[in-house]
């Protein structure tokens, strides 16, 4: 089955994870006027299905519980439009192929056979190899819907494309903005800072304002109903990131920053933010 353009593709496996990345996805696509694509992936050994030569023998294209997420769903939200699929690949990997052309895939943090607490194995590689934007939505972490969307940035290109997710975001829900611009080891003149209030401190932490209000300029403008606050700290990034979730709808990362390995899929602060922020997740990379 081939997957509505711009549609919220979301996995449901039955999981109260699953049921908590349902909910959110449902959000979503009603506040954008989105179609809503439901993806249940059975798992079926590659090999074994190859096998099925009879066409009576294959798995359905809606299985139950596809169909029960679909018509919960429409039973909520009558005027959504929502397609279904049982497919019969691993999750990950389904999800990913069908993140092309998506707006955003959304997944629970954790599934079916998660360590309870912990990032869940598919929710982990979607974010790593998705073409799209990544929500990772943790049950017990639901956010706060009237709290602001929060977004770190670093300067990288990454960055300024999580900065315009994140603008978006604010602007579609209504709320502020926060900023976070993070820095831990600078130099200046060759010497590490590490005095608060001397003129060397001083010095980086108006340089990395600079550098966030170049970012900050064309989204700024092109979303001039979006308070931003600014928050610039001398801490490690993850910490400040997860730290500044609290009480927030949305966290939005970009997938490697400016620190992160070239060819490295997911960088070490936003699979930090995946598994500490107190509200759901976005993974933005450049489309």
């Amino acid at each position: 089955m081939s997957v509505p353009p711009r549609a919220v593709v979301v996995g449901v496996d039955g999981s109260a994870g699953s049921d908590a990345a349902l909910d959110w996805a449902v959000d979503e696509a009603s506040r954008r006027r989105l179609p809503l694509h439901l993806v249940h992936a059975t798992n079926i050994d590659y090999l074994v299905a190859a096998a099925m030569l009879n066409p009576a023998d294959a798995p359905p294209v809606v299985d139950d519980l596809v169909q029960a997420a679909r018509d919960k769903v429409l039973a909520g939200s009558p005027d959504l439009r929502v397609t279904a699929e049982a497919s019969t690949g691993a999750a990950a990997h389904d999800l990913v192929q069908r993140s092309e052309g998506a707006e955003c895939v959304v997944v629970g943090a954790e599934g079916k056979t998660a360590v309870r607490g912990a990032l869940g194995s598919v929710s982990l590689q979607v974010a790593m190899h998705a073409t799209c934007p990544v929500v990772v939505v943790r049950g017990a972490e639901p956010g706060t819907p009237s709290g602001p969307v929060v977004v770190g940035v670093d300067g990288s290109a990454v960055s300024f494309e999580a900065l315009g997710h994140a603008y978006e975001q604010a602007s579609l829900r209504g709320v502020p903005l926060r900023i976070v611009y993070a820095w831990w080891i600078e130099f200046v003149d060759g010497v590490v800072v590490t005095t608060p209030g001397s003129p060397q401190w001083a010095a980086v932490e108006e340089r990395q304002r600079l550098l966030l209000a170049e970012s900050m300029a064309g989204w700024a403008e092109r979303y001039p109903d979006v308070v931003a606050e600014v928050q610039v700290v001398h801490d490690r990034p993850a910490d400040a990131i997860a730290g500044a979730s609290e009480g927030a709808c949305l966290a939005v990362v970009g997938a490697r920053g400016r620190g992160g390995f070239r060819g490295l899929l997911l960088g070490s602060v936003s699979h930090a933010v995946l598994h500490r922020a107190h509200c759901p997740v976005a993974v933005v990379r450049p489309r």
